[in-house]
């Protein structure tokens, strides 16, 4: 395959993706709303956000 040929995802792995977007943007907007940090997993390290 060349390196300009994108291939498209098949549609439940769209919808998948977008479902996951949903359910972290709504995380995020109920822990701002609680005051509370984010947990956040990056590069096998634990991290906190600030709320």
């Amino acid at each position: 395959m060349n390196a300009r040929q994108i291939t498209k995802a098949p549609a439940f792995v769209l919808r998948a993706e977008r479902a996951l977007r949903r359910a972290a943007r709504k995380v995020r907007a109920e822990n701002r709303r609680l005051g509370l940090p984010l947990i956040v997993w990056k590069d096998g390290k634990v991290f906190e956000k600030p709320a």
